[in-house]
């Protein structure tokens, strides 16, 4: 195997940044439902959109960060990106539904574990 050069590196850790962060788009095999009222929805989104938000900041600022360190942030936010958009869904189909008091959204073992550290979960 040849030495790379200091722009291949670079070109290479793009690509390798790049397939990561289509991996953590897709959302693994689900291991707990979460129930949601109605009501609650529009804070459960600001809370995930204030957390995504937080951790950007935190990536673009860098500081004392090591490279480790900013691909379990990354890898974090796109897990967080993902809930949204799972809860989003769900809550727009239940407000599709006239009757509709709460809606449950599946998640996998990473977004149970993120959302039950942002907001209070009350086991079943």
């Amino acid at each position: 195997m040849e030495k790379a050069t200091g722009k291949e590196t670079v070109k290479n850790m793009e690509h390798l940044v790049k397939l990561l962060h289509k991996e953590w788009e897709r959302s693994g095999r689900t291991k707990a439902e979460v129930s949601i009222g109605a009501a609650d929805v529009r804070t459960v989104e600001a809370r995930l959109a204030g957390e995504i938000q937080e951790r950007q900041g935190q990536l673009e600022t860098g500081g004392e960060m090591t490279f480790k360190e900013c691909m379990e942030l990354s890898k974090e936010n796109f897990v967080l990106l993902r809930l949204a958009r799972k809860v989003k869904k769900a809550g727009d189909r239940a407000e599709r539904r006239e009757n509709a008091d709460s809606f449950t959204v599946e998640m996998d073992k990473e977004e149970y574990r993120l959302f039950s550290m942002l907001i209070k979960v009350q086991e079943a």
